[in-house]
C-alpha cells in the first residue's frame, strides 16, 4: 500500500520547469512579439527626439530629474514641460490598463493600437494646430508620451508589467546581471529574453532615425504612424489567445 501512494507526485514539478532563456516569456512567440514592440518604442523614442531637437519620452528618470532641477535654476517652462510628459505617460500607462480590463480582455495588442492611435493623433496636431508657440508645439510629444507609456502595458502578468519596453535602464540591469550569473554558473541564459528586448528597442531607434533623416524632420511623425501600423499588423499576427490564459495564472 505504501508503494502506491508515493508514484504520483514527483514527475509534475519537473514538467513545468521553463526554460530559463525564456525569462518572463510563456515561449518563443512571445519574446519575438516583446522585441517588435520594442521596436516601436525605439522608433517612438526616435519621432519625439527629432521633432523637438532633444526632447526624450523614453526617458522618464530624466524628465522626473528635470521637473524638479529646472525649477531650481529658473527654468519653470521646462521643469512644467517635463512634468506633463511624465503625467501624460502615467496617463497612458493608466488608460491602457483599464482598457484591457474592460475593453479587450480577448486580445493583447490593443496597446499597440493604443500607441500608434497616439502617433497618428500628434501627426494631426503637428499637420493641423497653427505653430503659435512651444505651448502648441508639445502637444504632438504629449501624445507620443501617452502613446509609449500605453504600449509599456502590452506583456503583462494579472495586470502587472513583466517586460518594460522603453525602460532600457531596467533592462540593462536584467542583461549584465544575467550573464554575470551565466558566468557564475548560477542561471543559465536567463539575460537572453532582455537582450531580445534591448535589441528591438535599438533597432527601432536605428530604423527611426535612418527613416526620419531621409524624409525629413516634417514628415516624422506621419513615418512614426505607418510603422506602428505595420507592427500593429506584426503584433495582431505574433499575439495568441493562449497567451491570455497564462496571463492570469
Amino acid at each position: 500500500m505504501t508503494s502506491t501512494t508515493s508514484t504520483t507526485s514527483t514527475t509534475s514539478p519537473v514538467a513545468a520547469v521553463k526554460n530559463p532563456a525564456l525569462g518572463p516569456f510563456h515561449d518563443g512567440r512571445e519574446m519575438a512579439l516583446a522585441a517588435l514592440l520594442a521596436v516601436l518604442a525605439g522608433a517612438t523614442g526616435a519621432a519625439a527626439w527629432l521633432y523637438t531637437s532633444g526632447w526624450y519620452v523614453t526617458f522618464m528618470t530624466g524628465n522626473s530629474e528635470r521637473m524638479v532641477l529646472e525649477h531650481l535654476k529658473g527654468n519653470h517652462a521646462l521643469g512644467i514641460s517635463a512634468a506633463t510628459a511624465v503625467a501624460a505617460f502615467l496617463f497612458g500607462v493608466g488608460t491602457a490598463t483599464l482598457a484591457r480590463l474592460y475593453l479587450w480582455r480577448k486580445a493583447r495588442h490593443g496597446a499597440t493600437i493604443m500607441a500608434t492611435s497616439a502617433s497618428f493623433v500628434a501627426w494631426l496636431c503637428d499637420v493641423l494646430l497653427p505653430d503659435d508657440g512651444p505651448q502648441i508645439g508639445a502637444i504632438p510629444v504629449l501624445c507620443l508620451a501617452f502613446g509609449l507609456g500605453a504600449l509599456n502595458t502590452s506583456i503583462s502578468r494579472r495586470g502587472e508589467v513583466v517586460m518594460p519596453l522603453s525602460y532600457v535602464t531596467g533592462t540593462l540591469v536584467k542583461i549584465g546581471q544575467g550573464a554575470s550569473l551565466h558566468l557564475a554558473g548560477v542561471t543559465r541564459w536567463a539575460w537572453v529574453p532582455h537582450l531580445s528586448t534591448y535589441i528591438g528597442f535599438l533597432t527601432g531607434a536605428a530604423a527611426g532615425g535612418i527613416a526620419f533623416s531621409v524624409i525629413g524632420t516634417q514628415d516624422s511623425l506621419l513615418a512614426l504612424w505607418i510603422i506602428g501600423a505595420l507592427i500593429t499588423l506584426g503584433a495582431w499576427r505574433l499575439d495568441h489567445p493562449r497567451f491570455l490564459v497564462h496571463d492570469e495564472r
